[in-house]
């Protein structure tokens, strides 16, 4: 008696599934990668965050000042160089006469800011109220928001 030959047979066993788990060398690499590009950009990010704190608070200040019913000139200019101090603090601009002042508040900025003034700004700077006062003001407002918000802060070398 023969027995049938298919009787023998067996059926086809699959392998196991693959695990996705433990991962392969490279995946570790890239998500290694990943974690400290996510963690060198959060870091960028606060860190230019926090350097510009200064122009935001100098901001506000202008913003208060514009709000406010009676404000001067000098207000405005005492803002900017303040903010000059903070944004160049070993070149003390804010030390300069006002007309060296709005130069260098013009030379560091790449938009123009404070054109149109009168060349002499010193009696300005203490006037009454007049239209051509509020003229005036506005123009420096103005200015001073666009230079304070678009200023070139150099970069020094260090060693």
């Amino acid at each position: 008696m023969q027995s049938d030959p298919l009787a023998q047979l067996r059926d086809i066993r699959l392998p196991i599934d693959i695990s996705w788990w433990p991962l392969a060398p490279g995946w570790w690499v890239l998500m290694i990668l990943a974690a400290l590009t996510i963690g060198w950009l959060i870091l960028s990010l606060t860190k230019r965050y926090r350097s510009r704190l200064y122009r935001r608070q100098a901001l506000a200040q202008l913003q208060r000042i514009e709000r406010s019913a009676e404000y001067q000139l000098v207000d405005i200019f005492e803002t900017l160089k303040q903010t000059a101090n903070i944004a160049y603090p070993n070149q003390h601009f804010s030390s300069l006469g006002i007309a060296k002042f709005i130069a260098f508040l013009q030379d560091s900025c790449n938009i123009a800011v404070f054109d149109d003034l009168p060349d002499d700004l010193g009696p300005a700077l203490y006037s009454f109220q007049s239209t051509d006062q509020k003229v005036l003001r506005l123009k420096v407002l103005t200015s001073a928001k666009t230079w304070v918000a678009n200023h070139q802060v150099e970069v020094e070398n260090k060693c």
